[in-house]
């Protein structure tokens, strides 16, 4: 029960760790809210959502901090990687300011007509598919170089424990895979209609994919800390 415990403080006192625990109680409660069609609920979740928002406006300097050190990719194997690297910098970069935006026009401190702050909303949420879209496409080729290096393991004379490990990882990943396209199926359902499935999925569905991929986060967490020694 201790070992338990000490997880879920860990969890708790790291950025991103607290940042899952929000966010799979304000989708919990969004779809607890829809399905009871009780907008009180609803209501919580989405303050428990801006409250995600709140922490993302300081996230400017670690972003810009992050984008510097890694620079054109460099230190990646290939071209291909070190220009999705570079790529997801820039479109995590310009989301960040583009959301600040969103914030400001809806508190009232920024003067925006309807149709400009609609486009900005539409841009915002395209960023953040884009950017779910690219971690996918760096999750596919991380997954090949592994299945890759299995095929190499398993012609070689490589220790049990090497293998056990490797699968491990490949399990990972294509549960990584999965929650990605719950995250893109969530992010593109957000977008006005017109835009590929958006606005077509129910709030209840969108309520039910976002919870989901909130507790494959967590439960991940958990599993990479007892099984990738």
């Amino acid at each position: 029960m201790s070992s338990v415990i000490e997880d879920v403080c860990e969890l708790l006192d790291s950025y991103n760790g607290r940042d899952k625990v929000v966010r799979l109680a304000c989708y919990t409660f969004k779809l607890y809210g829809c399905i009871k069609d009780d907008k009180p609920w609803q209501a919580a979740g989405s303050r428990l959502s801006n409250a995600r928002l709140m922490l993302r406006l300081f996230d400017d300097i670690p972003m810009i901090r992050h984008t510097y050190t890694y620079g054109l990719g460099k230190h990646e194997s290939s071209n291909i990687a070190a220009a999705l690297g570079v790529l997801a910098n820039m479109v995590d970069q310009m989301f960040l300011p583009v959301e600040k935006a969103c914030w400001l026009q809806d508190v009232g401190i920024l003067k925006l007509s309807p149709e400009t702050a609609e486009r900005l909303d539409i841009v915002s949420t395209a960023l953040w598919a884009a950017s779910l879209y690219i971690s996918l496409l760096q999750t596919f080729r991380t997954t090949r170089h592994l299945w890759w290096s299995r095929e190499c393991l398993q012609k070689s004379e490589a220790g049990s424990e090497a293998k056990r490990n490797l699968d491990v990882r490949l399990a990972f990943q294509a549960v990584t895979v999965g929650k990605l396209l719950l995250d893109i199926t969530h992010a593109v359902s957000c977008l006005p209609a017109g835009w590929l499935w958006g606005d077509r999925i129910g709030s209840t569905k969108v309520a039910a994919i976002a919870t989901t991929s909130s507790v494959i986060g967590i439960a991940m967490y958990f599993a990479r800390k007892r099984l990738l020694k």
